[in-house]
Formats: C-alpha cells, sequence, structure tokens
C-alpha cells in the first residue's frame, strides 16, 4: 500500500515535458519575445506572450536567459515564426526539455470616450484637448465613441479604453455615460484596460471595484488666477518610474505639470490619512491598487494619491489607470503656453501604453 501511495504520488507531480532521461532543473530563467517578458510555465512547459496587435508574428525576436553549458534550440538572439507554437528544446547535455512558445496577438483599438457626436464637438475643452493629441498620438489605432453609441460591438479590437472627464459645478459622472455603464463594466470584468483622467477616475467608483470611500478630495469650481507652479511627485518603484519615463524632471521623481497663471484645481484624489503607515503598502494592502503618484510636495508623506493604479481582483480581471492630480490640465483656460504640457502627456501616454502592453 505504501509503495503504491508513493507511485500515485509521483504520478502527480511528474512534468510532462521531459524526454527520456534524469529530470533537469527549470534552467531557463527568463524569455523575451520582441522585448516582452514572456511567462515561463515549468509545470506545464509552455512559455507564453501577448503582443501588440499589428505585431507580424512571423518574424518575432527571441531572447532567452540560462547557465552556461546549457544550450537551446532554436538558438537565443534569432527571430521565431510564432504563426503558430514553436517548440523549443533545452539541453543540458544530460538530457533534453521541450516548451511550447506561443504568442497571442492584444486587440490593437484606443478607444477615446466623449460627450459630442464628433472629436470637435465635444463640450469640455480639456476632454476634447485630450481626445485631439489621443487621435493625433495614436493615428489608426485610434477611434472615437461618443457615450450615446457605447455597445458591446463597439468595444470590439479595442485595447484601451481612455475616458477623460471633467466638469464645473459636480464631480458625478456625466448621466448619458452611465445609461451605458453595463457596456463599460462587462468590458472592465472581463479583462478590459481603462484610462480614466480628471474628474473620470470617479468611475473607479461607479464599476464597483473602488470601495474604499477614500476619494473624497475633489474640487469642481471655476477656478482661478494662481502665481504656484504645480507638480507630481512619483512613488519610489518600478510602475512609478514606467509612467514618469520620459518626463523632465526638476528633483527625484518631481515633476512640474502646469505653471502661473489660470487653474481650474479639479483634484479627484484618494485621502490616505487615515491608513496605517507605510500608507501606500496599507492601501495595496486593503484593495489590490497601487498608488503611483501624488502632489509633489505629498508624496513622500504618503498621505494621498492621486495617480492609481488598480490591479486584477476579485471579480474584475480589468486594469484601470486612474489619473486625479487636477493640475494635470490639458488645456489652459487663459490660452497660454504650458511650459509642462509635455510632462502631462508623457504620463497619459506612458499609463496607456502601460496597459496596452497588458
Amino acid at each position: 500500500m505504501i509503495v503504491t501511495l508513493f507511485l500515485g504520488l509521483q504520478s502527480c507531480d511528474e512534468r510532462e515535458n521531459y524526454t527520456d532521461g534524469p529530470k533537469v532543473l527549470d534552467i531557463v530563467s527568463a524569455v523575451q519575445l520582441n522585448g516582452k517578458d514572456a511567462e515561463v510555465n515549468h509545470l506545464k512547459g509552455s512559455i507564453t506572450v501577448s503582443l501588440a496587435g499589428d505585431t507580424d508574428l512571423s518574424n518575432v525576436a527571441f531572447d532567452a536567459v540560462f547557465p552556461n553549458g546549457v544550450t537551446v534550440m532554436p538558438e537565443t538572439g534569432t527571430t521565431l515564426d510564432l504563426s503558430s507554437p514553436v517548440d523549443l528544446a533545452v539541453s543540458n547535455g544530460v538530457t533534453t526539455r521541450h516548451y511550447l512558445i506561443s504568442a497571442k496577438l492584444l486587440p490593437s483599438k484606443i478607444a477615446f470616450l466623449g460627450d459630442g457626436a464628433t472629436l470637435n464637438d465635444i463640450s469640455d475643452d480639456d476632454v476634447k484637448e485630450a481626445g485631439l493629441w489621443t487621435q493625433q498620438v495614436y493615428g489608426d489605432k485610434f477611434i472615437y465613441l461618443p457615450y450615446n453609441q457605447l455597445t458591446e460591438g463597439s468595444l470590439d479590437g479595442v485595447n484601451v479604453l481612455f475616458y477623460m472627464y471633467d466638469n464645473v459645478g459636480s464631480t458625478a459622472q456625466p448621466a448619458a455615460l452611465l445609461e451605458h455603464l453595463n457596456v463599460i463594466s462587462k468590458f472592465f470584468v472581463q479583462g478590459g484596460k481603462i484610462v480614466a483622467g480628471g474628474h473620470g477616475t470617479g468611475l473607479v467608483e461607479e464599476l464597483g471595484r473602488d470601495t474604499s470611500g477614500l476619494r473624497n478630495i475633489l474640487g469642481s469650481g471655476t477656478g482661478g488666477a494662481n502665481p504656484d507652479t504645480w507638480g507630481v511627485g512619483f512613488a519610489n518603484s518600478e510602475l512609478g518610474n514606467i509612467i514618469s519615463q520620459g518626463c523632465q524632471f526638476y528633483a527625484n521623481r518631481m515633476v512640474y505639470v502646469i505653471n502661473s497663471g489660470y487653474k481650474e484645481d479639479h483634484n479627484a484624489l484618494w485621502n490616505l490619512g487615515s491608513l496605517d503607515d507605510p500608507k501606500f503598502v496599507s492601501f495595496t494592502n486593503l484593495y489590490d491598487a497601487e498608488v503611483i503618484g501624488a502632489w509633489d510636495w505629498a508624496v513622500d508623506g504618503q498621505g494621498f494619491g492621486g495617480i492609481v493604479y488598480w490591479k486584477p481582483s476579485g471579480r474584475f480581471m480589468g486594469h484601470i489607470i486612474a489619473l486625479g492630480i487636477g493640475g494635470m490640465e490639458w488645456h489652459m483656460n487663459d490660452n497660454r503656453v504650458n511650459p509642462y504640457a509635455n510632462n502631462v502627456r508623457t504620463i497619459y501616454k506612458n499609463s496607456i501604453d502601460y496597459l496596452g502592453s497588458k
């Protein structure tokens, strides 16, 4: 009976991706395909990656990391035709192990939401400017979706949904959008990716993903003249570095986003004052969400969250990056030139591109 039990347990744990001979260790430590980290599953003997929708699968760069004395075929540094799965043979000179490399293409469209029949009909100046910028940057990948045209079919092929919203007098989400919230909810629950800016950060609550009740630093006034230069500070984290990459820094992890002049001051921030220190860690542990940035003067104190990444959690398979720092305006109400406008656009682009790669 003991022998039978032992053999049964051994059978349950046995991997299926070895040839005859002694088992070898998990010696492939990392694989990149077109520069993107692939998921290596040693138990299943699989290597998988999701690539941008316009990737040519017949010509994918392959790089692998493994110890000296180990050989792989196909060789690292070559290109693969991943139109169909490719067998990777890994040998340590004694035995050979096989992995199956496969790739899937992500949807490629970047969809922008607005209240106008066209981009030029959008009522708010900041939202309109954000939409025109998105169209310019993403070109053929860009589509514009008015709220009243939101359907499940309209989101086919959409990789990232960009929802920017700004309003005077109220921070509530527009009724025209909420009429189609079920469409966005299904998209998000099934793994859709959303970048929400300004007052649009309230979408995280409407979808039920944010139950913290901490997004309570809200502004919707008409604004006015202000002599100060406002900035954003980024968390000292891998994601903080990714989202701020390419910005013009004035200090370590600090960037300016708006100069002196008219400001709307439409903040939509999470107040973390009630959380235990370190507050960013507590927020993550409680809500599966990572604080990426806050006001520059407040980021080290960790009392506020102004840029937050909502990770897949529970029934929500999707991702949201919410950018609610009021100084990150897209259009200056007094028509001045904001010398830090490129920082705002870089942060948004990095957010869209980061989610687009997930």
